[in-house]
């Protein structure tokens, strides 16, 4: 049986639908299926792995390479770019907030449309 904890391996948020969403497409990639996704809240790979910090974790991406070298944020999306090209094209779920500026976008036109609607509603009171 394959060590949920070996190396190489992504932390992720798996309360976060963005997060899942982006580790689900890397998962997809031709070669990317010997990457091990671990949880964030998953205790046992911080301490596996004490160069990892809880903390640092939430706040962003981390990506641990088979030679142990651990890659945050920016530098963690860079690295799986290099070795997996087709991340340029979903990372954007993760990188500086642009997949939460994206949902609020959602949340801000499905309200107005729904205001809207009421508005245009004879029956629906303000």
């Amino acid at each position: 049986m394959e060590d949920k904890y070996s190396l190489p391996i992504i932390l992720f948020d798996n309360k976060c639908q963005l997060c899942i969403r982006f580790k689900d497409s890397l998962l997809r990639l031709e070669g990317a299926r010997n990457i091990n996704a671990i949880s964030i809240y998953d205790q046992e790979v911080y301490e596996k792995y004490p160069m990892l910090s809880e903390e640092n974790c939430r706040q962003e991406v981390h990506f641990v390479d088979e030679d142990s070298n651990v890659y945050a944020g920016e530098k963690a999306i860079e690295k799986l770019i290099l070795l997996f090209p087709l991340v340029r094209k979903f990372s954007w779920l993760i990188e500086s907030n642009m997949g939460k500026k994206a949902i609020d976008y959602f949340h801000t036109m499905t309200d107005k449309y729904r205001r809207d609607l009421k508005r245009k509603c004879p029956n629906c009171v303000k």
